[in-house]
């Protein structure tokens, strides 16, 4: 496949030139009623190349300048193709373009016998004037341009619109410049991705080109939505692969750091272990502490006396146990000013222990929390 192509068809010749512009433009002598040989003459000279846009001379052209409601451009080109042979010297279907305030126009016929050999060769892109191709391409100025049968046409452009057209009897003005292919390439590219009426066909071929551009945006589309699945799943197989290897490596550092995290987890053990008893040490010194209490409960009871149990119900301390003389207890524990609310809580019970006689006692109390007294006694 080679380069796309402009083709710039007068009445002579045709003239060819690679979109790039880069090579000199060939010219190829035709009869435009039987343009095989043309086609034939082009394939040797290009091979295949991936496209081609068509610019058609003022040679085969019809010119008027309708007076045409202020509607949009496409419904103008509309108006003028239902009623062509009102506007221009046709008594056949006619293929038309404007942009607003010139209008062309050629026999359809003829132009579809181009197409259809053209076609045959490399597919169309756009058929555009000769004034739309310079309009385009923004070559403001007065052109002159072959009309055919020794005529010359004389186009006026201004701010990329076509302002005048006239075919004229012999040469032009010395002035005027003559447009050549390399002039009219580009406008005639960016007429191929334009919209349709800005191009001449007829309403048939504007229908085909219109499903011709519907099916390639959907083929883009496509091509889009696969090259976005492909790189979904691209993606998704490097996170797979980055999964893996992160894995691997997690493995590795896990089993080289097991005896580091062994070693802290013993830390962490023992600084709990120190905290806990860093803070009973401090809750022992209190005088509502367990050790305080029992504390100051050796100091105050006579030797004989035994506790069995030790309890804290959040508000008030009991004791279960057992004495020579359990009565005497009650009297004694109430005298001492950090223990409130002394009394019995059950009734004392006698016993035989040993051959010695002695009495149960069960006593609640409440502490006033001042400090405790040194430790020593029973």
């Amino acid at each position: 496949m080679s380069r796309p192509l402009c083709l710039l068809l007068d009445g002579e010749f045709v003239s060819a030139l690679p979109r790039d512009g880069a090579a000199t433009a060939t010219r190829v002598a035709w009869r435009p009623e039987a343009p095989l040989p043309m086609v034939e003459s082009l394939r040797s000279a290009f091979g295949a190349p991936t496209g081609l846009v068509v610019i058609v001379g003022l040679a085969f052209l019809e010119i008027a300048e309708p007076q045409l409601p202020p509607v949009p451009n496409d419904a103008r080109v509309r108006m003028l193709q239902r009623d062509s042979d009102r506007y221009f010297a046709l008594r056949e279907p006619a293929a038309v373009a404007t942009d607003g305030s010139v209008a062309f126009a050629m026999s359809s016929a003829l132009l579809t016998s181009w197409l259809d050999a053209l076609s045959a060769w490399s597919p169309v892109r756009a058929v555009v004037t000769v004034a739309a191709a310079a309009a385009l391409g923004g070559h403001d100025g007065r052109w002159t341009a072959d009309a055919g049968d020794g005529s010359t046409g004389q186009l006026t452009i201004r701010e990329g619109r076509v302002q005048s057209a006239r075919r004229l009897r012999g040469g032009g003005d010395a002035a005027e410049r003559p447009l050549t292919i390399a002039e009219l390439t580009g406008g005639a590219w960016r007429a191929a991705a334009g919209t349709l009426d800005l191009q001449l066909l007829d309403s048939a071929m504007r229908e085909r080109a219109q499903r011709q551009r519907a099916r390639r945006w959907w083929q883009s589309a496509v091509f889009a939505a696969a090259a976005l699945v492909l790189l979904a799943w691209s993606v998704d197989r490097w996170r797979e692969r980055q999964l893996v290897a992160l894995q691997q490596e997690a493995q590795t550092l896990e089993q080289s750091t097991a005896g580091a995290r062994a070693a802290q987890q013993r830390l962490l053990r023992a600084q709990g272990e120190q905290t806990a008893i860093a803070a009973a040490d401090r809750r022992a010194v209190l005088a509502d502490a367990p050790p305080a209490v029992l504390a100051r409960l050796g100091e105050l009871l006579p030797r004989d006396a035994f506790i069995q149990r030790l309890e804290w119900n959040g508000t008030e301390w009991r004791i279960d146990g057992s004495a020579n003389d359990a009565a005497a207890l009650v009297p004694l524990l109430d005298a001492d000013a950090q223990l409130v609310g002394v009394r019995a809580a059950a009734p004392s019970m006698r016993f035989l222990e040993n051959g010695r006689s002695r009495s149960s006692f069960s006593i609640v109390f409440q502490t006033l929390g001042a400090p405790a007294p040194t430790r020593g006694g029973q």
